[in-house]
């Protein structure tokens, strides 16, 4: 099993798997993976080429084409989408599958078929034999969205279809502005490439043309903490559980959120630059503008007390004394009822 991005990058001349089962919700990876496939494939007009909808179509059906010779002599590219049955879904239907078609298809595919499946779900329930023997004999393409700590190296990696070299700040205001939306990072660095064509990019020229489409992440949640804003707080924990993001490397990121803001007040104090404070905690310099904005919210109190109810939040996580996104919640309405009492007290 590989992730749609090993997938894509994978530039050798391989040769096509007679099965391929593509699952997760990005849909923006299943519509990569699957025109990968299809130029591999070769299509041209005489391609027998075959889309089934398991919703409205039984999967012998797709099976039965699949097994049958072409009246062209060609070979054949079926898609089975919404394979729900490879799921834990109890979906009510009027269409009956009958899934040893698929097991014993999947043991003795047709040398001139390649049949894709697409499951466009969270999970694949592994306990059935169905998945099972695709797994034994299929090649299993994950389509998940990335996570939020994987997607510096996802720009980077996206970077290079388009011949854009970034550097670390580049990278961090991109990361900033469509947070995992993979479809709006597509955008933003077409929009990289047809604005610089090929020229250095200008980080200055570059920041006024990339567009927001982040509204979950750890910086949306530094903001609504500083905003004393508890209901958005815990919608964005919300939007990030539904994302599947971890409980305890969201308690990390904020910790090193948090971290960073209180270097560089710190350092701002001490009369630092922005140049100068990325240079002294080897962050990137867009990373430390946004903290230098934040800094001005917090006192330095305030900032130590929450990293001090991070490292209980992630020790609570790990020692399994605590339901990890219930340590993450109370940890932000901890920081929040602190913060509020400072401002309360400093009137």
């Amino acid at each position: 099993m590989i992730h749609a991005r090993q997938f894509l990058q994978n530039k050798k001349k391989t040769k096509l798997a007679p099965i391929y089962v593509l699952y997760g919700k990005e849909s923006f990876f299943i519509q990569k993976v699957l025109d990968k496939i299809e130029a591999m494939f070769q299509i041209d007009e005489e391609t027998d080429y075959h889309t089934y909808d398991m919703e409205t179509t039984p999967v012998q059906e797709a099976i039965l084409d699949a097994e049958t010779f072409s009246l062209f002599g060609s070979r054949k590219l079926i898609i089975i989408n919404r394979a729900y049955f490879l799921t834990g879904q109890n979906k009510k239907s009027d269409v009956e599958h009958d899934l040893n078609y698929i097991e014993s298809y999947a043991q003795n595919p047709a040398e001139f078929s390649t049949v894709v499946i697409i499951a466009p779900y969270e999970k694949l329930d592994n306990r059935k034999k169905i998945v099972k023997a695709l797994k034994e004999n299929g090649e299993l393409i994950e389509c998940a969205s990335p996570k939020l700590y994987e997607m510096p190296n996802v720009i980077v990696d996206m970077a290079k279809e388009f011949n854009l070299n970034l550097d670390d700040e580049l990278v961090a205001l991109i990361s900033d502005r469509v947070g995992d939306n993979i479809e709006a990072l597509q955008q933003e660095l077409e929009k990289l490439s047809l604005y610089f064509n090929q020229e250095k990019i200008i980080f200055d020229e570059a920041e006024k043309i990339i567009s927001t489409h982040s509204e979950t992440s750890t910086f949306t949640l530094i903001d609504a903490i500083t905003e004393l804003n508890l209901p958005k707080s815990l919608q964005i924990i919300k939007q990030l559980k539904k994302q599947q993001e971890e409980p305890i490397a969201l308690v990390a990121l904020i910790s090193s959120q948090i971290r960073m803001i209180l270097q560089t007040k710190l350092l701002r104090q001490k009369g630092f630059q922005q140049q100068q404070i990325a240079s002294q905690i080897q962050a990137n310099p867009y990373a430390v503008k946004m903290a230098l904005k934040r800094e001005k919210i917090f006192s330095i109190m305030a900032l130590k007390q929450f990293l001090m109810e991070a490292t209980n939040a992630d020790e609570q996580i790990k020692t399994g004394k605590t339901d990890p996104w219930l340590a993450l919640e109370l940890l932000i309405e901890k920081m929040i009822t602190y913060q509020s009492n400072e401002r309360r007290q400093s009137i």
